[in-house]
């Protein structure tokens, strides 16, 4: 397996591991959990449990620059949650998701832009599959007159722009240090700025309402796991590779909700997964080429 394929299957990984936390937050809000307790808990077991593992086994000095680097890019992660949980509240689910899937080509378009070139014609088609995919996998074409929130559609966008500029970012911030020492920075910067925005979280007693329950699986599915695996494999790889590799986000979580939720699955919804999956594939199809060489070498 070439480097880049190996790099890209960690971000995909990433994107899947993001998609487990469709249940978990799901069933948060039903047990009368609000965004910021759910948020803020998330990152703290997170930040608590990666602080540990640091300490025993990757110490490592770091500049003050590199500091600061890591937690303004932990504040655009939880920037990106933030955003999200309130579209979640003021738009259907299906508006939501698909709002916060326009960091596809946001990510291209942005790496475009840092480049000063246009990205490949493969790149295009990629994107253009994911995005027709993502419409269809969220259910759009089944919405039956649903009124839009406009300030839902804001925080839809917004969404959109911190995960395409945290996709961007983690790939080029402080990449000399060792991945656990940069998701621990990355996520202790996303709990202060939560703690920041909601202070009052120790004294409201949401732990003692058993908000651990989802919030430890929310830490390690929807916290550590996908930064960590982000973080390994996106300094290896072009930025609009990055944004089309993370989308498996969408796929992972309709089958966790049919899993654990017992969603419905429609088959235009099937389809649109399987859009999704195949722009994926495209996005890697001269890596996967390459793969193939080797093998049909050695058969011979």
């Amino acid at each position: 397996m070439s480097k880049t394929l190996k790099y890209s299957l960690l971000v995909f990984l990433g994107g899947c591991a993001y998609g487990v936390m469709v249940p978990l937050v799901r069933s948060a809000f039903l047990g009368g959990f609000t965004t910021m307790e759910l948020l803020i808990a998330q990152y703290l077991f997170a930040a608590v449990f990666l602080g540990v593992v640091v300490l025993l086994f990757s110490r490592r000095k770091m500049s003050g620059k590199a500091l600061l680097q890591l937690l303004g890019l932990g504040a655009i992660a939880v920037c990106v949650s933030f955003n999200y949980y309130h579209a979640l509240e003021l738009l259907p689910a299906a508006t939501a998701v698909t709002l916060l899937f326009q960091f596809v080509w946001i990510g291209v378009v942005f790496q475009a832009v840092i480049d000063r070139r246009l990205p490949s014609t493969m790149t295009f088609l990629s994107v253009a599959i994911v995005m027709v995919g993502t419409l269809f996998a969220a259910g759009v074409f089944e919405q039956q007159g649903a009124q839009l929130n406009a300030l839902g559609i804001v925080y839809g966008l917004l969404s959109a722009v911190f995960y395409a500029a945290f996709l961007l970012l983690s790939g080029k911030v402080a990449v000399e240090l060792p991945t656990f020492n940069r998701t621990f920075i990355t996520t202790l910067g996303s709990l202060l700025v939560a703690l920041a925005i909601s202070p009052g979280f120790f004294f409201d007693g949401a732990l003692g309402r058993g908000l651990a329950i989802f919030a430890l699986p929310l830490a390690l599915f929807g916290i550590a796991a996908p930064i960590l695996l982000i973080q390994k494999g996106a300094p290896h790889l072009p930025g609009g590779v990055i944004t089309i590799m993370a989308s498996s986000e969408l796929p992972s979580g309709v089958l966790m909700a049919a899993v654990f939720l017992h969603d419905r699955i429609s088959a235009l919804v099937i389809f649109g997964v399987a859009l999704i999956l195949a722009g994926i594939v495209l996005s890697q199809f001269d890596e996967l080429r390459a793969f193939r060489k080797p093998l049909k070498q050695h058969d011979e």
